[in-house]
C-alpha cells in the first residue's frame, strides 16, 4: 500500500552515523596532560531560541537496524563495562535530531544534503575533517498519516520471560494497541515449548476483546523460537493477502535469536525470505542479551529495526511518539558513492548499519543500505577525512572547495521508482556548521572513544588505556552544554568512575576549570547574549590543547 503524501513544508535536512575505530589510547599519565579546552556554542537555555534547538517542523530519515543503545546505557547503569558487541554507534545517533541546514524546499519521498567541518576524534586522531549526509522527507509531519497495518507480535513466553520481562511486553502490546487505528488490524503468536495463534486477525477497533486477550498471556516453557516465528510469518502471509495495507511481524524476545544460519527455518532466513514478500520486522528486546551483531543481521534485511526498552517508560515514549514512523519505510536498497577530494583520503564510516561498505577506485567507497525508515529526528551517515599525505591544505585552503562529492540511488517505496541525486560535502568552518554536525561531531567522538575503551577492558585487560580514554571525553563533556546530549552526559561520567575504579583512579577529584586563563592569566570573559545565526544554530566545537 503506498505511503499517503500530503502537502508538503519546508524541511531541515536529516543525517546518519558511526563506526567506531581503533587508535592508540593517549598517554597513561593523564596528570602530566594539559587539560583540553573546547570552545563551543553556548547552549544554556537563555541561548535557545525559536527555530534553533527547537523540534524542525519537517521529517527526517534513518537507516533500519538498531534504532538506540538502551541495552548499553542499561548495563553501564548498573556499573557494568558492557561488551563492544552490544554497541551499536547509528543506534547511538538513531536517539538524536542532527539537523542539517536544508538550503532549498523538499519536495520529494526521500531527499539529500550534505556538508563537512573540521573535527577531532580522541580514538582516531588521523580524521581532521567529519562529513554528514544529511536526509530529509517532504513528507508534513502535520497532515502525515501511514498507511493501514496489519500486525502480526509474536510473543516469547518461555520461562525465562516470567515476571519482568513478560509484565513489560503485555505492557507494550497495550501501548501498541493505542497507536492503532480502526483500519489497522492486530493478531497474536505466542511460543514457549510449541507455538499458536493466541489472536487471530482482530480489526483494532475492537480494543477491549484484544486487550483481555494481551491480559491472559502466561509465562511457561522453553523456547521454540523458530517455531514462533513460522506460526507468525505464515499468519502474516495468510492475514496480509486480502489487506489493503502495509504486513508487519514484530517480535517480542529476552533471548537472542541465532543470527548465524541464514537457511529458511533459521531466523534470518525466515526474516529475509519474508522481506522478499514486503513483510518488515521489528524486533523488541525486554532485558534481552542481544549484540552488535544482531543489529547488524537485522538491518542487512530490508524492513528490519530493532529496539530495546530497558522499562515501561522508555517503552511508553517510544511507541507513543515513534510507532507510526517505526513501521514506516521510505526507500529501499540505498547506495552510496563517497569520493574524497584530491589530497585527502577516507578514514572513517559512521552510521552504516551492515557494515555494507568496500573501496572503489580512486579511494572512493560504496555503501549499501537495505531500508530507509521515515522519522521524526534527522539522522546521519557520517564520513571522516585525513590527509592523503603530509601537505594536507589547512581549513583555509578547503574552505572554498568540498572535501568530497557523493552520488547516490535508491528505490521510493511508495511508488517503486528508482530515483538518484548527488551531493557535495561543502566544508564550513566550525563557527558555520550546522548544529547537527557539530552534535554529530560530538557522537561519532563517543561513539569511536567507547567502541574503543570497551574493546581494550574486554580484548586486551588494558584499564589504564580504557580510564584514560573514556576520562578524556568525559572532560569534553563537562564543558559541551548542548542540552540534547544529556543522557550522553550520564552515561559517559558513569562509565568514566567504572573505569577509575578498576583502573586504581577511583577517589582521584575531577578536573576543576582553571579559574584563569594558563597562557593570558585573566578569567573567563563575562557571558553576553549570543547572536543568533540565520541558520539553525551555527556551532564551533573544536577542541584545542594549549
Amino acid at each position: 500500500m503506498p505511503i499517503r503524501l500530503r502537502p508538503l513544508a519546508c524541511l531541515a535536512a536529516f543525517t546518519l552515523l558511526t563506526t567506531a575505530a581503533e587508535a592508540a589510547p593517549p598517554d597513561k599519565d593523564e596528570r602530566e596532560r594539559r587539560p583540553m579546552k573546547v570552545q563551543a556554542y553556548d547552549f544554556a537555555a537563555d541561548a535557545l531560541v525559536e527555530g534553533m534547538m527547537a523540534p524542525s517542523p519537517s521529517m527526517g530519515a534513518t537507516p533500519g537496524g538498531a534504532q538506540d543503545i538502551q541495552y548499553f546505557r542499561d548495563r553501564v547503569k548498573a556499573g557494568e563495562v558492557p561488551h563492544p558487541n552490544t554497541f551499536t554507534p547509528e543506534g547511538l545517533f538513531s536517539e538524536h535530531d542532527l539537523p542539517l541546514a536544508a538550503g532549498r524546499t523538499c519536495d520529494q519521498l526521500l531527499c539529500t544534503v550534505g556538508e563537512a567541518t573540521g573535527a577531532t576524534l580522541l580514538a582516531q586522531p588521523d580524521v581532521q575533517y567529519l562529513a554528514q549526509l544529511g536526509f530529509s522527507s517532504g513528507l508534513d509531519p502535520k497532515t502525515f498519516k501511514r498507511a493501514p497495518l496489519n500486525l502480526v507480535a509474536i510473543i516469547d513466553k518461555s520461562g525465562s520471560m516470567s515476571g519482568q520481562p513478560l509484565d513489560l511486553v503485555r505492557e507494550s502490546l497495550l501501548r501498541v494497541l493505542d497507536q492503532l487505528g480502526p483500519d489497522d488490524q492486530l493478531s497474536l503468536v505466542l511460543y514457549g515449548d510449541r507455538a499458536h495463534v493466541h489472536l487471530s486477525p482482530t480489526p483494532a477497533r475492537d480494543k477491549r476483546a484484544i486487550a483481555a486477550h494481551i491480559s491472559t498471556i502466561e509465562s511457561a516453557g522453553s523456547t521454540a523460537m523458530e517455531e514462533g516465528l513460522q506460526v507468525g510469518y505464515d499468519l502474516a502471509r495468510r492475514s496480509g493477502t486480502a489487506f489493503k495495507g502495509t504486513t508487519r511481524v514484530m517480535l517480542f524476545t529476552d533471548e537472542r535469536p541465532n543470527v548465524g544460519a541464514t537457511d529458511k527455518q533459521s531466523f534470518m532466513g525466515m526474516a529475509r525470505d519474508a522481506s522478499r514478500s514486503g513483510i518488515g520486522l521489528t524486533t523488541v528486546g525486554v532485558g534481552v542479551q542481544f549484540g552488535a551483531e544482531l543489529a547488524t543481521a537485522i538491518s542487512s534485511v530490508r524492513g528490519g529495526n530493532l529496539f530495546f526498552f530497558p522499562d515501561a517508560a522508555r517503552m511508553t515514549k517510544v511507541f507513543r511518539e515513534d510507532f507510526d514512523t517505526m513501521v514506516t519505510e521510505l526507500a529501499y536498497d540505498l547506495k552510496l558513492e563517497v569520493k574524497p577530494a584530491a589530497g585527502l583520503k577516507i578514514a572513517g564510516v559512521y552510521g552504516i548499519p551492515g557494515k555494507a561498505i568496500e573501496w572503489a577506485p580512486g579511494g572512493a567507497i560504496r555503501l549499501s543500505v537495505e531500508t530507509i525508515f521515515l522519522s521524526r529526528k534527522k539522522g546521519a551517515i557520517y564520513v571522516g577525512f585525513g590527509p592523503a599525505d603530509r601537505n594536507l591544505p589547512g581549513p583555509k585552503q578547503v574552505a572554498d572547495r568540498p572535501l568530497g562529492h557523493v552520488s547516490l540511488a535508491y528505490t521510493e517505496v511508495a511508488v517503486g521508482k528508482p530515483r538518484s541525486s548527488a551531493v557535495d560535502l561543502v566544508y564550513k568552518p566550525g563557527s558555520n556548521a550546522s548544529v547537527g554536525l557539530v552534535r554529530g561531531a560530538r557522537l561519532v567522538d563517543q561513539a569511536t572513544t567507547l567502541s574503543r575503551a570497551a574493546a581494550l577492558h574486554h580484548e586486551q585487560n588494558d584499564q589504564e588505556g580504557a580510564y584514560q580514554l573514556v576520562h578524556a571525553l568525559a572532560s569534553l563533556y563537562r564543558q559541551d552544554r548542548d542540552p540534547e546530549l544529556a543522557e550522553e552526559r550520564t552515561l559517559v561520567f558513569a562509565l568514566e568512575r567504572t573505569f577509575a575504579k578498576l583502573s586504581g583512579h577511583a577517589g582521584e577529584p575531577a578536573p576543576a576549570a582553571p579559574s584563569v586563563d594558563r597562557v593570558s592569566g585573566l578569567p573567563p570573559a563575562p557571558r553576553r547574549a549570543p547572536v543568533m545565526p540565520s541558520a539553525p544554530s551555527k556551532i564551533l566545537d573544536r577542541i584545542d590543547h594549549p
